[in-house]
């Protein structure tokens, strides 16, 4: 489904093809990123428009930031057509049910979801997103 959105300052715009649902990551650099767990939505055919900033954060990975406003924009397994987006930024956030948790095993014990959603472990996570 194609979505739109934007940054919080408005420089930087998107369209991506949204797939139905939405994700939540507990991996510490995502927990550092964004001060808790990173809710986003897995997109393909993502265009950014306007002053993006790419930071290589780990192995295989990519995140970026407005460089006006440094909004978080996306994580990208480098090689793939994924960015996960926050899911914050779209314009219509409505038909996007939480789904997924991923590194929940690196989940602080401070807070828990109510949802009912499929778990991945950190080695789960990196064997079906890394690039080999």
């Amino acid at each position: 489904m194609g979505r739109t959105g934007h940054c919080l300052c408005g420089e930087v715009t998107f369209t991506a093809e949204a797939m139905p649902r939405f994700q939540a990551c507990h991996c510490s650099s995502c927990r550092k990123w964004v001060g808790g767990p990173f809710l986003s939505v897995p997109c393909q055919k993502a265009e950014f428009q306007g002053p993006v900033k790419r930071y290589a954060s780990s192995e295989g990975f990519e995140r970026g930031f407005c460089e006006t406003c440094g909004s978080n924009l996306f994580f990208h397994p480098i090689g793939s057509g994924l960015h996960g987006i926050p899911i914050g930024l779209f314009d219509d956030q409505s038909d996007l049910p939480f789904k997924a948790e991923f590194f929940i095993d690196e989940k602080p014990g401070n807070y828990a979801f109510s949802n009912d959603t499929r778990h991945l472990t950190a080695a789960e996570f990196r064997e079906k997103f890394r690039k080999s």
